[in-house]
């Protein structure tokens, strides 16, 4: 009996272990960070316009009232990712210290979950 609960545990513990890193997946993006107001509908239109409008999306608007208050997200490898609460204020970070206007690249580096993006790191691109 006292075998059988040993390895129910085991196998518990195993599963919950297992869940946790497939839902988790660690993730280094390059891309384009903008603000979810500015960026939200543009993101479900044809991958081209939405890339484009990454691309050309300024400083100088992400860092409006309204923009910062909806957060960030990435746009890279063609899809759109929301950031989590860190995220944002990472992001806020990198836009405030560029010294470019617009084309901002960056790196995200963090955890994929549920379609967001768990930030931990924000570089700019070279």
């Amino acid at each position: 009996m006292k075998r059988l609960r040993i390895v129910l545990i085991a196998l518990a513990a195993f599963i919950v272990a297992t869940s946790s890193v497939l839902a988790h997946e660690k993730v280094k993006l390059t891309g384009y960070v903008v603000d979810v107001v500015c960026f939200a509908d543009q993101a479900k239109g044809k991958p081209e316009e939405a890339a484009k409008a990454a691309a050309e999306h300024t400083k100088e608007c992400a860092l409006m009232e309204d923009c910062i208050k909806g957060g960030y997200g990435i746009y890279a490898d063609g899809k759109w990712y929301p950031f989590d609460a860190k995220g944002h204020d990472l992001a806020k970070a990198v836009f405030e210290k560029t010294t470019k206007k617009d084309h901002i690249k960056m790196i995200v580096e963090g955890m994929k979950h549920d379609g967001k993006i768990l930030v931990e790191k924000i570089t700019e691109a070279e």
